[in-house]
């Protein structure tokens, strides 16, 4: 048991090292506005500065401008993800998603980040706050942003550079 929790020590060692030399290059930024109100400042970043579909590693950040609790997060994710055709990626992650995220406050970020294996970590602020190992998710997570059919073709093509 002694050398199972040393292994694992040193992975985690060793994989948040990993993460440390990578250099990110922003790919685009973008503001979120829904009606008048701003909502967040989104950013996408590839080591290369250009972005393909299942790309890794990647680095998602979304630095929001308004207080958010939780559920509303998760909320809007089920809402994006039925626009696009996605409905089974509720029931999937949405619990998952709510135990990992927390209240937000203003000025406060999510990011996603993926590892070389397609795994996805989630940072609040600079802090590791949950994992899902599906290696599927996070493109269906960026989709929302990133397909040719999300609900915000311009966001969309200021983080693609487009």
């Amino acid at each position: 048991m002694k050398t199972l929790l040393n292994l694992v020590l040193i992975y985690a060692l060793f994989n948040h090292v990993a993460y440390a030399d990578t250099q990110f290059n922003k790919v685009g930024e973008a503001r979120m506005e829904y009606l008048f109100w701003d909502v967040y400042d989104a950013t996408l970043f590839t080591p290369s500065g250009s972005y393909s579909p299942k790309q890794t590693p990647v680095k998602f950040t979304l630095t929001y401008l308004r207080d958010f609790d939780a559920k509303d997060i998760v909320k809007a994710t089920k809402e994006q993800w039925q626009h696009l055709g996605k409905s089974q990626l509720s029931a999937r992650y949405a619990d998952k998603l709510l135990a990992i995220w927390p209240d937000i406050k203003k000025g406060e970020s999510l990011t996603l980040l993926t590892d070389q294996q397609g795994h996805s970590i989630f940072f609040h602020n600079d802090n590791e706050i949950g994992r899902i190992e599906d290696t599927t998710f996070a493109d269906d997570f960026l989709a929302i942003w990133l397909s040719e059919n999300t609900s915000e073709p311009s966001i969309r093509n200021q983080l693609l550079g487009i």
